[in-house]
């Protein structure tokens, strides 16, 4: 049973980075709060210099953490150019308050006060947290150029072994779909999604079986140019992303897809419309 189908709701809605519009994005109380909210979280990964698979979005740290303050290094701060203990002292979450991103604390939907500081969580982290509330993890692989491509899949692989011995649903999502592909090779029995965004690959479903994956994950400009329905046919699971408006994401399922990717839940986009739920 593939990922999709242990979830056993019609219509998916997965947590963008965590519930991310009411704590720090890829945070382990953004993580948290998801639970209950959404059917799964998603998550973006990426290796520290040692190796460790750190979650964090950006391909630096200046935008999500207080870098600035740890390091008399000179900018960019790449995840890749640190070690897990230098990060596990970076605070990745302090930043929201002041960047109150989509306005929740200017609305009164936060406490500014409940946002402690948090470091850069590791997906090891993540993981043993999701299993504790039963919680479906999509995790993504950021573009990573710096890495050996099979060190870093390899490396996932073996993070994550002890999980599907015990039958934990993740799904592998990238952008980048060479790592999809190497995957693949490496083991056939792997749930992955390609992620897209500016243009499908031409040849669609061809491409996507030839791929190995079971998912498909769109922009919302792509949503009406997907044939969904020929991809249902070929097996494979449509989803798009990000889509915050209650109604956009009732259109995306009424087209085929299954899944849609939110920062926030229907409750907390009614509030900050200044409305109750309808």
């Amino acid at each position: 049973m593939h990922f999709y189908q242990t979830i056993k709701k019609e219509h998916l809605r997965g947590a963008h980075r965590g519930f991310r519009a009411l704590y720090p994005e890829n945070t382990l109380s953004a993580f948290t709060a998801a639970v209950g909210h959404f059917e799964f979280v998603e998550l973006d990964i990426q290796p520290a210099a040692d190796g460790t698979l750190m979650v964090l979005h950006d391909d630096t740290m200046e935008r999500t953490t207080d870098i600035d303050r740890r390091t008399p290094l000179p900018r960019p701060y790449r995840v890749q150019d640190f070690n897990a203990t230098f990060l596990s002292k970076v605070d990745a979450a302090s930043w929201f308050v002041a960047a109150d991103p989509f306005g929740t604390i200017a609305a009164g939907l936060v406490d500014p006060a409940a946002i402690a500081p948090e470091p850069i969580p590791t997906l090891a982290d993540v993981l043993a947290l999701c299993t504790r509330y039963n919680m479906p993890v999509n995790i993504e692989i950021k573009d990573s150029p710096c890495a050996d491509t099979d060190t870093l899949l390899i490396d996932l692989l073996k993070e994550l072994a002890p999980y599907r011995e015990g039958n934990f649903p993740f799904l592998i999502s990238s952008f980048n779909h060479r790592y999809l592909a190497r995957l693949y090779e490496l083991d056939t029995t792997l749930d992955l999604a390609a992620n897209v965004e500016h243009n499908h690959p031409p040849h669609l479903p061809t491409y996507l079986k030839d791929l190995g994956v079971i998912g498909y994950h769109v922009d919302a400009p792509l949503i009406e140019s997907t044939p969904v329905a020929e991809l249902a046919e070929a097996g494979i699971t449509c989803g798009a992303f990000t889509l915050n408006d209650p109604v956009e994401q009732e259109a995306c399922f009424e087209r085929g897809f299954r899944v849609v990717f939110a920062d926030m839940s229907e409750e907390i986009y009614w509030k900050l419309e200044g409305k109750n739920l309808p």
